[in-house]
């Protein structure tokens, strides 16, 4: 989503009736993570709890099986090698990822260096349950991943890395439950939509207090280009397009105690957006409309340096091509199902700008394009992974982890064909109608995760979200962004939502406020907590709950459990 030409630093707007909804709807157009930028300027089937269209692979990666190693290797350092932290990701019911990087400091050279992983049941590490030696690989940045199997499930683990005298920070981590069990609950945050220049990171220092199971994160962890305006700056005088420069911006990211705390708290679960490579991008389409093969190259080396600080269950990439989705389950409680809705997708329709105000981001709805087989989100391999992974779940809860939001908005009362932004499924609609029509019968009970949008929202998902008589599907929880800007003090923009609002009536809340959400699931409801900053500009704000919304399994009524 593009960032606000004005640059208006949200000071709290109060949160949004129904009536002054669209202004960010249309906003979103001009703001989100899915507008124009530069205006504003491994393993993963090893356990029948998680599956990935991603092939299983060893070559670069630094897993490690549990052993019961305790030598130290000796530091070709002299400072502290673990400044970026700790982090773990992707749990199983008998295995997580733990991951850190070494960050470059004097004597680290173009070698692997080798460090000692370990991880204890008690946080004074006084009994190992699992340690080994893994492997900081040169060619990946320093970073580790370990592959830790052979714990207990649905069990909190502490662990570190040492190498020399150096000791990493703790970190507390925790495995999922087994397959045919059935967990009390599932406790995770979502959000997505960090840009640096933009506020603190105060949601993380409020998310680490939840007593979570977990966190997903639903892209845009870093923006590849940075800007003059803002709260505070990143220091970086360029736009991240190779290697060197993308792992520049993710250590700057990582430099924030309230993130690395919120790493070092509990398990992420990750996807990407745009950001992470380019603005708006559509598969091997840049915004700018570089040559394809310099865009390949672009994504390639952005996609590396993804995998080299995301604790993630995936085999480092070799090239442009990555296969991320994957699925991890929690007993039979929840499967959530991670998307990747960037590198398989068509180029967003191009045609002349709904207003000039708000760009090509909100378009006139192109039916003969949106409707036909060539306009896909997905695409076909994963589309087809993604019904097979619900169909075979038997979870009580499906839940996707995608990007863009899916339950659609008209930006005009009445207008047929609608005015939509164009980098979400309404620029997609014919999939969309195909994938929930699809998953329908298929999942007991079906929840969207999205983010991008840098708003909360809640709402129900119909095949037709534009034809009242089209059945509900599902719901879907939108998060609002960690820090990046909404555009709700634009009094254009804003008196667009408000008329949009009443258009959209599968949309039942929305607040423009940074923040985050909780989901609480248990077999009975999903209860999703809607959390606000009341000013991310502030590193001390306080956060407080604005929204409850409930779903009761079995049905697909949205009830205001505020």
């Amino acid at each position: 989503m593009s960032e606000d030409p004005l640059e208006h630093v949200d000071g709290g707007a109060a949160a949004m009736t129904r009536r002054s909804f669209l202004a960010a709807t249309v906003a979103a157009a001009v703001g989100a993570c899915s507008g124009d930028d530069d205006a504003a300027s491994g393993d993963a089937g090893s356990s029948p709890s998680a599956s990935s269209g991603a092939e299983a692979s060893t070559t670069s990666t630094a897993t490690t099986t549990t052993t019961t190693t305790t030598t130290v290797p000796p530091a070709p350092m002299a400072t502290d090698p673990f400044t970026l932290g700790v982090a773990s990701g992707d749990p199983l019911d008998d295995s997580v990822i733990l991951w850190t990087r070494l960050e470059p400091v004097e004597g680290l050279t173009g070698e692997d260096v080798p460090l000692l992983w370990e991880v204890s049941d008690t946080v004074d590490f006084v009994e190992a349950v699992a340690s080994g030696t893994a492997v900081a690989i040169a060619a990946l940045g320093h970073s580790v991943h370990v592959d830790v199997s052979g714990l207990a499930p649905d069990s909190r683990y502490h662990y570190r890395f040492r190498i020399g005298d150096f000791v990493s920070p703790i970190g507390t981590t925790r495995t999922f439950a087994a397959p045919g069990s059935m967990p009390e609950r599932l406790r995770f945050a979502f959000s997505s939509c960090q840009r640096w220049e933009h506020g603190y990171y105060v949601a993380y220092r409020d998310a680490v207090e939840q007593d979570l199971d977990a966190f997903v994160f639903l892209g845009d962890y870093i923006y590849e280009t940075v800007t003059d305006a803002g709260v505070r700056s990143t220091g970086q005088d360029f736009e991240a397009r190779t290697l060197d420069t993308y792992r520049a911006r993710y250590a700057l990211h990582r430099s924030d105690p309230l993130l690395r705390a919120a790493h070092a708290a509990v398990p992420w679960i990750i996807t990407w957006d745009d950001h992470e490579v380019d603005n708006d991008y559509a598969g091997s389409v840049s915004s700018s409309d570089a040559p394809i093969e310099d865009f390949l190259d672009r994504r390639a080396q952005a996609y590396q340096a993804w995998y080299e600080f995301m604790p993630v269950r995936l085999p480092a990439p070799d090239g442009p091509d990555y296969a991320i989705h994957r699925s991890i389950a929690h007993g039979d409680l929840a499967a959530l199902h991670v998307l990747d809705t960037r590198q398989y997708r068509s180029d967003q329709q191009r045609r002349e700008p709904f207003l000039e105000r708000l760009g090509a981001a909100v378009q006139v709805r192109d039916d003969a394009l949106q409707f036909s087989d060539e306009q896909e989100m997905l695409g076909a391999e994963q589309f087809e992974w993604l019904v097979d992974q619900v169909d075979t779940s038997g979870a009580v809860w499906d839940v996707l982890a995608q990007q863009v939001f899916m339950l659609g908005a008209n930006a005009l009362p009445n207008a047929d064909p609608p005015v939509v932004v164009i980098d979400t499924w309404d620029g997609y609609s014919g999939e969309r109608k195909e994938l929930l029509e699809a998953l329908s019968p298929l999942a007991d009970n079906l929840v969207v995760l999205t983010g991008d949008f840098h708003s909360a929202a809640a709402g129900v998902l119909r095949p037709d979200p534009f034809d009242p008589t089209s059945p509900v599907v599902g719901v879907e929880f939108m998060a609002s962004s960690i820090s990046s800007f909404f555009f709700d003090d634009d009094p254009v923009v804003a008196g667009l939502v408000a008329i949009a609002l009443d258009a959209n009536p599968q949309i039942r809340f929305f607040d423009t406020r940074r923040g985050y959400a909780v989901c609480e699931l248990t077999p009975e409801t999903y209860t999703t907590t809607f959390r606000a900053v009341l000013d991310a500009t502030d590193p001390t704000s306080t956060v407080e709950t604005i929204a409850t919304w409930t779903v009761r399994a079995g049905t697909t009524e949205l009830v205001d459990s505020t």
